[in-house]
């Protein structure tokens, strides 16, 4: 007798045999009970996962010897004959090849004549959303009130392609896709009947693998078996397939939540050489990602993952080790790159980036918690909650006021006024008498701001404007200097000597030193914001750099 695959002959014949379609079988066996038959069936599902058995099972029930009855004898010539495919009132007809409207006007010639033998005439439709709409449609009368003798089952992988006419007609059945665990426990038992030594682990594998389909595994062992023979290693299956070690996946995570780049490109190109496709190993590491989240939020982890108890146990230690935020972020990144793998001529390359991306991101803050913190900080400075006091060579922040030519300065309470070293005075606080004025007298302020200020020695302030500039004759009035020291001696706290000189023409407003003025400026505008102080203290950071756009 010829060689018969696995998917063959380890069909299902009654519906105790299906797997994983309980919700199905019982309703069928049920209205066979009552009496209840309708005249259409539909069966939707993925590849694989019992449509046309049913269908088959659902015929010999119906046409048995001994029937209806719930549960066929599988002895009777009818049934014998539908499981063969060869019984005369069974028509198993193929969708695909049999589209045109040509093709269900015979089927509706045929269907006025009574059965040869049996006591139904079954016609059973497979992927019927191929048929053509006019063929949908010359089809539709006949569905609606088919003679009693007559029942159509139809079978679908894809029922959104169906008129809705047709469905309404229909009883309709959608078939799950089969648990991994169903699927093993059913290939453990056939390995055994066909004593076969495999182990539960790449049982697991060839489960994950098929994706829900039974007929997928048992093909998929098939393939397995004729490259292995009787004795199956691990290590086969995973070259067959395709898949990548469990092992190499922990393997990763470890050196990921030890901050080890090396390891991580070392395993990864490990995979590259290995000849392992590396858009398959990045689906596999994002259900490995997916597993350790699994694991870390659930109490029962068994119930929910798809591996064998000594994996379980390993992916249970890897997620202890790491908080769900860490997992959480790992998988965002990881996930996030999907479209630069799969469209990069260079996958590998992309591999790597992210995983040092991932290394990276570990020492990093999350951005909800850094956005909860700016979101505090924006709500404390609307409503002018107390701060922090600024450091003291720290800008002062800036105040309201009113601006006329030639004002007197307004005095500042001792608060607002930074208290300044004893000892020798620096130039920055020069920038910041500079800020001081702009705040009490904006219009000298702006005149000043074409010279170049410098402190020298503790008690004298030189101001320098260029022997051309047209405001050096207006600082060097006499009520102007006097406003200029009055300012002084009440930021710097001390009797100041003012010094106004003119130097070369176009030195201070040209060249280098007025790009040094303009980046000064808005450096000191930038360390003065509010928020800016805020962010820093609320960090405990300090500003390293200021970056202008001059």
């Amino acid at each position: 007798m010829p060689y018969q695959v696995l998917a063959r002959r380890c069909r299902p014949q009654t519906f105790e045999d299906v797997i994983g379609q309980k919700h199905v079988t019982r309703t069928l066996k049920n209205a066979i009970k009552e009496g209840r038959i309708a005249h259409a069936f539909l069966f939707a599902g993925e590849r694989g996962v019992g449509k046309t058995s049913i269908a088959r099972i659902l015929a010999k029930a119906l046409n048995c010897n001994q029937g209806p009855i719930e549960q066929p004898c599988n002895q009777c010539p009818s049934c014998q004959e539908i499981t063969a495919g060869t019984a005369i009132d069974v028509h198993e007809i193929d969708g695909a090849s049999n589209t045109g409207v040509d093709d269900v006007r015979v089927l509706r010639e045929n269907v006025r004549y009574m059965p040869s033998r049996d006591r139904y005439k079954i016609y059973i439709i497979d992927e019927v959303h191929m048929l053509s709409k006019p063929a949908f449609n010359a089809l539709l009368k006949t569905l609606e009130e088919p003679p009693p003798h007559v029942i159509f089952m139809f079978a679908t992988t894809e029922p959104e392609k169906i008129p809705d006419t047709i469905i309404s007609r229909c009883l309709r059945f959608d078939l799950k896709r089969i648990a991994t665990q169903e699927i093993v426990a059913h290939l453990e038992a056939l390995v055994g009947q066909e004593n076969i030594r495999i182990s539960k682990r790449a049982l697991y594998v060839i489960a994950r693998t098929a994706a829900g389909s039974m007929r997928d595994a048992q093909s998929l062992l098939d393939r397995i078996l004729s490259y292995c023979g009787d004795e199956v290693r691990d290590a086969d299956v995973e070259e067959l397939l395709g898949r990548v070690d469990r092992g190499v996946l922990h393997k990763i995570t470890e050196a990921l939540l030890a901050d080890d780049a090396p390891a991580c490109l070392e395993t990864l190109n490990t995979i590259y050489e290995s000849g392992f496709d590396l858009r398959q190993f990045y689906y596999a590491y994002l259900e490995h990602l997916r597993d350790l989240m699994v694991v870390k939020v659930s109490r029962t982890s068994a119930g929910w993952m798809d591996m064998p108890e000594e994996e379980l146990k390993e992916a249970e230690r890897l997620s202890a080790s790491c908080s769900a935020d860490d997992l959480q972020r790992y998988f965002r990144l990881w996930f996030s790159a999907e479209d630069e793998i799969s469209r990069s001529p260079l996958p590998k390359i992309a591999l790597e980036m992210c995983l040092l991306e991932m290394i990276q991101a570990k020492r990093s803050i999350p951005v909800d918690e850094v956005l909860q913190r700016l979101e505090t900080l924006q709500q404390q400075f609307e409503t002018g909650a107390p701060k922090r006091a600024a450091p003291a060579a720290a800008p002062v922040p800036p105040a309201a006021y009113s601006v006329k030519e030639n004002q007197a300065p307004i005095t500042r309470s001792a608060q607002t006024v930074p208290a300044q070293p004893q000892g020798q005075l620096r130039e920055q606080h020069a920038g910041s008498f500079l800020d001081f004025i702009r705040q009490h007298n904006l219009p000298l302020a702006s005149q000043l701001e074409h010279g170049h200020m410098r402190l020298r020695g503790e008690s004298e302030l030189v101001i320098e404007l260029p022997a051309n500039s047209f405001y050096l004759e207006n600082i060097k009035d006499r009520e102007t200097e006097k406003i200029i020291q009055q300012l002084g001696e009440e930021f710097f706290k001390r009797t100041l000597k003012l010094t106004v000189v003119a130097g070369a023409q176009n030195s201070v407003v040209s060249g280098e030193d007025e790009r040094d003025q303009k980046r000064e400026k808005k450096r000191r505008e930038a360390l003065r914001n509010p928020l800016v102080q805020k962010i820093i203290d609320s960090f405990d950071g300090e500003i390293v750099e200021v970056r202008t756009e001059i």
